[in-house]
């Protein structure tokens, strides 16, 4: 009993490492759009066709699995598709091109400490004294990695970056009561609202890119790079979701919270954003809080 549970610890946290590395990336393309001239909610809506491709590809033909939705789950499977996931992506993109990215992430992470709250009021989640060390551990490593030091500029971007947060701890909080329905499932409705909600709000608001010719001027590489951003968003989901059904919320999201340092590695590489003593500090407890919560915290 006790080798299965160390056997799910490790399964679970390796899909949740892998799920951070590559939610690592989104950044830098995100950037890469919009150099690219995709404005925000086209950005999101076709990278979501070709999660919701992927997607379909893998629910029917990998996993052969079939669709059964129950009365009583309609309304979280509702609110996890166009808040948790549709709208907390667009949330994102807007946080990242309309604040320092630095800034943007900072408060974007925060659903890691917002994740644990929630976890306790409505799923009753324990906390034992190592999530508590490892979620204090967390706050200050993320204090010492970001260093939220330019206010003035959070502004609009700021504000979405919240309600990104705000999005993705709800969704954790709503994948473990979604437990019954598979990651293939839930990918499956998660692309095909994102899809809809983001294709309706691109063609209301930003029509220049339809019906005036912006379309026709998207580069070749604004288009490959949504196609890789497509299956990068697909893949990222699908292995947290999966993370999930062997973590806690409340443990898990402190795990995705490893993000910070590949992307780190990541803002050194694209933006020449050259690591502190105190971001490496940062970075060190930030892997002691992760390891903690892989090894001590509960599943």
């Amino acid at each position: 009993m006790k080798d299965n549970k160390s056997k799910d610890n490790v399964k679970g946290a390796l899909f949740l490492v892998l799920s951070a590395f590559l939610y690592s990336i989104m950044p830098v393309l995100i950037r890469f759009l919009g150099q690219g001239g995709l404005p925000p909610m086209a950005q999101v809506f076709f990278r979501y066709i070709v999660a919701f491709i992927s997607a379909l590809i893998y629910f029917f033909f990998l996993t052969k699995a079939k669709i059964a939705i129950h009365k009583k789950d309609i309304l979280f499977i509702l609110l996890a598709t166009v808040f948790g996931y549709a709208l907390t992506n667009l949330f994102f993109t807007y946080g990242i091109l309309y604040t320092q990215v630095g800034n943007a992430l900072f408060l974007f992470y925060s659903y890691a400490i917002i994740t644990p709250i929630l976890g306790y009021l409505f799923l009753k989640d324990k906390i034992n004294r190592f999530n508590i060390m490892s979620l204090f551990l967390s706050l200050l490593a993320l204090l010492l990695l970001v260093q939220p030091n330019s206010i003035s500029t959070w502004k609009i971007g700021g504000f979405f970056a919240i309600l990104a947060a705000l999005g993705q701890a709800v969704y954790l909080i709503l994948r473990k009561k979604l437990y019954s329905y598979s990651s293939a499932f839930l990918m499956l409705s998660n692309t095909f609202i994102g899809v809809i909600t983001l294709g309706i709000l691109s063609i209301i608001f930003e029509k220049n890119l339809y019906f005036k010719g912006g379309i026709n001027h998207l580069s070749l590489k604004t288009w490959i790079t949504t196609l890789i951003f497509g299956v990068d968003n697909f893949l990222a989901w699908l292995t947290m979701t999966k993370g999930f059904e062997y973590f806690k919320a409340t443990a898990g999201s402190l795990i995705l919270l490893s993000e910070l340092l590949f992307g780190i590695l990541f803002a050194f590489i694209f933006f020449k954003e050259v690591p502190t003593t105190l971001t490496v500090i940062g970075g060190m407890l930030l892997l002691f809080s992760i390891s903690t919560v892989i090894l001590k915290g509960e599943n």
